[in-house]
């Protein structure tokens, strides 16, 4: 896998708890990547800087690894 959609990775990790919360939240221009707003259908890959205003605040994070679904919380922490 080469990269997946920004929205679906944000969930994946838990910055947002539903998909849809990260979806809306992409497209009222809380997530951003590399600095540029994202739409939720933008691709991310390894290495891609993602800013995100999380109802826990606002997050910065580096993608160490892609992920396509949703995981536990200690292997959502080691994908950033």
């Amino acid at each position: 896998m080469e990269s997946v959609r920004v929205d679906v990775w944000v969930w994946s990790v838990r910055l947002y708890a539903s998909r849809s919360a990260s979806s809306t939240a992409c497209k009222g221009g809380q997530v951003h990547v590399n600095g540029k707003r994202a739409k939720a259908s933008q691709a991310v890959h390894v290495g891609d800087k993602v800013e995100a205003t999380t109802p826990g605040g606002p997050r910065v994070v580096v993608v160490k690894t892609l992920l396509a679904k949703r995981v536990g919380a200690a292997p959502a922490r080691e994908a950033y």
